[in-house]
């Protein structure tokens, strides 16, 4: 007999399963349902029914009335529980977990302010001033001191649009004042980041699904992903990693790549150790790390072989991503197999990873694929 342990039901399952159902929401079943009560019941009619009566014409159109009312009941009461609700139901339903919608972020960028000639008193840029990269504009964060006898200060900027678009600009993209500002230059001497778009709601559903992980502050890994995944809806992945008692390092990957050193910075500060973090902790914030590797092998086609190399490497192209949005993933390659086998042309593959030491990688690593390149050989169909 098996000693395995009963597991229960987590929340994803539950989701798939889909919701109870409450109603009746379909006209044919109201039909069913009220001609076996015309036909049958003791408080009925108890006669056959046939298409051409009119008794027959208002059961159709009841049973069309009765199924709207019932898909309405039906979605009010999917509404009402937490993993199904949806928009502004969800964020109700999740506030009773003391969970709420992460609202849209801005990107951030530090800005380098130089003065054409050294000034023999201090200047300032005030807070607030407008900033030009493209088609994006940043204002400084707080005001810009440059002291008599020095060219240059740095200061933090933010941009004035939330969400992710300004994101990824690079050093030196942003590079104008909006007014006119005689003698002094600016640019961003690190690329923009942390701008991210409202939380979803599978995002707040999960959290909130979770939210009793939060509760604890003895430390367990739960808790502190949970934690840190509350920081900002930019955040996709968090490992955590006990390298001896009393240390943890945290690993944060988010929507568009690794973050930099100071969003990790920010994070750290986040995990106030009054309120969200045992004390004794010890606890510091890393990006986490890509590993790069390549994919390569044959594949057995019919057709034309040109046209089957594109679209099999476009395909496992896009199933690697799966791979850019996990931490300490099984780098399985039948997840990539099962997508070239929906391209009609195709009769069988062979695949090969090179670059790897193992496939399985570590908790705070994720998996880039750099490279496909697959030989096709035709065979008759």
């Amino acid at each position: 007999m098996s000693s395995g342990l009963i597991k229960a039901y987590s929340a994803e399952e539950l989701i798939a399963r889909g919701a109870p159902q409450c109603f009746t929401v379909t006209s044919s079943q109201w039909k069913e349902k009220l001609v076996n009560w015309f036909e049958t019941d003791a408080d009925g009619p108890q006669r056959k029914l046939y298409p051409a009566q009119y008794e027959q014409i208002l059961i159709d159109l009841l049973s069309y009335g009765f199924a709207l009312l019932g898909q309405e009941g039906q979605n009010a009461s999917k509404q009402r529980w937490l993993l199904f609700a949806e928009g502004k139901h969800l964020d109700v339903v999740a506030a009773n977990n003391s969970t709420y919608r992460l609202k849209a972020a801005a990107a951030t960028c530090e800005l380098e302010i130089t003065l054409d000639a050294a000034l023999v008193e201090d200047f300032y840029l005030a807070a607030g001033t407008l900033v030009t990269g493209g088609k994006f504009s940043f204002v400084t964060d707080e005001q810009a001191l440059i002291e008599a006898g020095a060219l240059s200060a740095r200061v933090g900027a933010t941009a004035t649009e939330t969400g992710e678009a300004a994101n990824g600009l690079m050093t030196g993209q942003i590079n104008a004042f909006q007014s006119f500002q005689e003698g002094v230059s600016v640019v961003n001497v690190t690329d923009t980041e942390g701008g991210a778009d409202e939380e979803g709601d599978a995002s707040i559903r999960m959290r909130a699904a979770y939210a009793h992980d939060r509760i604890s502050k003895a430390g367990p890994k739960e808790s502190y992903r949970q934690q840190v995944l509350a920081y900002s809806s930019a955040i996709i992945a968090v490992a955590v990693v006990r390298p001896e008692p009393g240390h943890i390092w945290i690993y944060v990957l988010l929507e568009d790549g690794v973050p930099s050193e100071d969003y990790c910075a920010r994070v750290a500060d986040w995990l106030d150790p009054e309120g969200k973090r045992p004390q004794g902790d010890d606890v510091s914030v890393f990006p986490a790390e890509a590993v790069s590797f390549t994919i390569s092998g044959t594949a057995l086609i019919t057709g034309n072989a040109t046209t089957a190399k594109s679209e099999l490497e476009s395909d496992l192209g896009d199933a690697s991503g799966i791979w850019q949005r996990a931490l300490g993933p099984y780098l399985a390659l039948s997840a990539l197999t099962v997508v070239a086998r929906n391209n009609a042309n195709l009769v069988d593959i062979d695949l090969v990873v090179s670059g790897l030491q193992d496939r399985q990688l570590e908790p705070h690593q994720f998996g880039v694929v750099t490279d496909i390149d697959l030989t096709m050989e035709v065979v008759d169909g």
